[in-house]
């Protein structure tokens, strides 16, 4: 039999450096304990809260996590949750919770299901996971539903050998249509770089620096001096500035060699100002020697399309895709994506 407890961090040092080995080891994500701590520990809102499995001599054999994320909606703040670091040891994973033992569910879901129920009864809103979709049909047992996000992913490829061997998510068919498509788009940046100008007014500043602009109607993330100060590393991310535009940003995770320089969160006035952007970006993949740019640009209205149009022409591949994020049933006003302002923030937290 196992034991479960909830508790809210900060957890012990030991019982951290166990739980961070075991969800490396089991999912082959390499998360540095740095960063790892940073996440569990320093939200705005608090440490994250923590559902543990124990066995009597006290090992942890499981876990899972819900992070506590400051949000913007209807112009007020909410707490709401992100799931992370769930596991359960591959020999614990059949063994019955104490107290539990009459329940006919598996432990990993039980596991998930209570730390669920008890941070909504803690005043989170809404309580949301970025999973595969091989987890989520375990996720569906646990009341979370799926919100649908279309969007167009668009690249700029550099180095079109990296960008063939490292782009995820794509078969080998792609890759030799990616190398080909990256050879073109070299060659076009290589005749087009002597014409453009260095003074495209796209400017760093420090993370944390500048308030960002935001849309009070729908649901926003990391916009606010200490949420953004927290998800945003500043050694990883840079706060772009647009000079002729003093509402617009980009928040840029940087490349390298085998990483394309990733548009995170951004907002932009006018599709006027994307030529000047995507000069600046280059500037700076070429200073961290990444394999090109990627930016998400999620489906909402006639700007995105816009935004859409206006990268085609500067040569990017602009590819449809759909992004998934699973969302608590107790929350059904967040079930439908217009809700959402959103962009690729919640999936690039990967070292």
């Amino acid at each position: 039999m196992l034991n479960m407890r909830i508790v809210r961090g900060p957890l012990g040092e030991q019982e951290y450096s166990v739980i961070l080995s075991e969800y490396n080891r089991l999912t082959g994500a390499g998360i540095p304990r740095k960063e790892f701590l940073r996440w569990v520990q320093d939200s705005p809102e608090g440490p994250a809260w923590h559902a543990i499995l124990e066995t009597d001599d006290a090992r942890i054999v499981g876990h899972t996590s819900v992070l506590p994320i400051r949000a913007g909606f209807r112009d007020r703040y909410l707490m709401s949750g992100m799931s992370e670091y769930s596991f359960v040891h591959e020999d614990f994973r059949k063994v019955k919770i104490k107290g539990m033992e009459d329940v006919n569910r598996p432990t990993f879901i039980i596991l998930l299901d209570l730390l669920f129920q008890h941070c909504i009864k803690q005043g989170f809103e809404p309580i949301f996971a970025s999973t595969n979709e091989k987890n989520q049909i375990f996720t569906r047992k646990v009341g979370l539903r799926p919100a649908e996000f279309p969007l167009r992913e668009c690249l700029l490829v550099r180095n079109p050998i990296a960008a063939a061997r490292h782009t995820p998510n794509l078969e080998l068919k792609q890759r030799a249509a990616l190398l080909g498509v990256g050879i073109a788009q070299k060659a076009l940046w290589a005749v087009r770089r002597p014409f453009t100008r260095s003074n495209h007014g796209l400017r760093a500043v420090a993370i944390g620096s500048k308030a960002l602009c935001f849309d009070p109607a729908q649901l926003s993330f990391y916009e606010e001096k200490e949420s953004i100060c927290w998800r945003f590393i500043p050694e990883q991310y840079i706060l772009y500035v647009l000079e002729q535009a003093p509402l617009d940003y980009l928040i840029v995770k940087r490349g390298r060699a085998d990483r394309y320089l990733r548009v995170c969160q951004y907002h932009l006035s006018s599709v006027k100002s994307v030529q000047p952007v995507i000069h600046g970006l280059l500037e700076q993949v070429r200073t961290d020697q990444a394999i090109g740019i990627r930016w998400a640009v999620y489906d909402s209205g006639r700007l995105a399309e816009e935004l859409v149009a206006e990268l085609r022409g500067l040569g990017f591949l602009c590819a449809r895709r759909t992004r998934i994020v699973m969302v608590h049933k107790e929350f059904p006003t967040y079930l439908e994506p217009c809700v959402w302002r959103m962009s690729d923030t919640h999936f690039c937290f990967d070292p």
